[in-house]
């Protein structure tokens, strides 16, 4: 199996993917460009494959070419911030979500 996971450096995100490590398969995780390092400093396991891309794109910003194989998706990239304005909050929240 192949899963790709949005907000994998969240709160709920690194706990899946320690739980999505026990089992077979590679994992891609969505990151922007400036937490790649993040990504790397959370887990060397050879199998995470961080993606660089932007819910605020379409498709994330992700070409789907180089996903080939993803078997299993889970979304849970949010902005959870009570003093984000109401445009940064519908990008990542509602936008980010259809663009997933």
């Amino acid at each position: 199996m192949t899963y790709f996971v949005t907000g994998g450096t969240g709160f709920i995100g690194k706990r899946l993917i320690e739980r999505l490590l026990e089992r077979e398969g590679d994992i891609f995780v969505l990151t922007r460009e400036q937490s790649v390092e993040k990504v790397a400093a959370l887990w060397s396991d050879p199998r995470i494959k961080p993606v660089i891309g932007d819910l605020g794109q379409p498709l994330l910003g992700v070409d789907p070419a180089g996903l080939k194989g993803v078997t299993h998706f889970f979304h849970l990239a949010a902005l959870y911030d009570m003093t984000a304005t109401a445009e940064a909050n519908e990008l990542a929240n509602m936008t980010g979500t259809r663009h997933a």
